[in-house]
């Protein structure tokens, strides 16, 4: 992936419900949102609430640019019953950071931050076997390759309703750093699984390990309203 995502030019908001399992019991409700901000922004806002005391949000946004999106600003916010637990806030246009090897330089064009993997979804030209490597943001300064893969095509049945979605697996690639660590850690590592439905490309199901032993048990994000 050498190019920043494509914009998907939405007109209105677009909002999808979801709730959160882990081990198959429902611990917390939320919402993903994307939505333009005026001519020149596109935002994607995640809401949510967990465990009966936990809420937070993580608001991204990005600079529409010639039918591009660049990765502009994101700001986290987690709360444990009203009281502040963690904050964080990022700038990513017109900023230099630190690299690897000791130079510093500028964010990728094509750099997604980790949330915002949704909209990646909704954007890129997914089909069976397509592959993406995305360098994803992921905290302070850190940003990583992500292995992208389409798996197929497959019926995925979620509280919102039965969906043709294409099967995506995730997980973070280790080819720069050596080819035989990357296959390891794909044996190893337990692998995050989406399902994007196929008309409109929205996340519909997201299949991820709560621990990295595949004995730690899966947590699960599904949706519940595609309003």
């Amino acid at each position: 992936m050498e190019d920043a995502l494509p914009d998907p030019e939405l007109e209105g908001p677009e909002t999808t419900t979801f709730r959160g399992l882990v081990d198959g019991e429902e611990v917390g409700t939320g919402t993903l949102t994307l939505r333009p901000d005026g001519d020149r922004e596109l935002v994607q806002e995640i809401r949510g609430e967990a465990f009966g005391r936990l809420a937070g949000t993580v608001e991204t946004r990005f600079r529409r640019r010639s039918g591009a999106l660049l990765a502009q600003s994101q700001s986290i916010e987690l709360t444990d019953k009203d009281r502040e637990v963690f904050a964080e806030s990022a700038a990513f246009r017109d900023v230099q950071v630190p690299q690897m090897g000791g130079d510093i330089s500028a964010y990728p064009r094509e750099m997604v931050p980790a949330p915002a993997l949704a909209l990646a979804f909704r954007v890129l030209p997914l089909a069976e076997k397509a592959r993406f490597v995305p360098p994803v943001w992921l905290t302070a300064v850190v940003y990583w390759p992500l292995d992208v893969r389409v798996e197929k095509r497959e019926k995925v049945a979620v509280p919102a309703g039965k969906v043709d979605a294409w099967r995506i697996r995730v997980r973070p690639s280790l080819v720069a750093v050596a080819q035989a660590l990357d296959e390891l850690s794909a044996t190893v590592v337990p692998p995050v699984i989406a399902h994007v439905a196929v008309d409109g490309q929205r996340l519909v199901r997201l299949a991820f390990p709560t621990g990295p032993s595949r004995t730690d048990p899966p947590g699960l994000i599904e949706a519940v309203d595609l309003g």
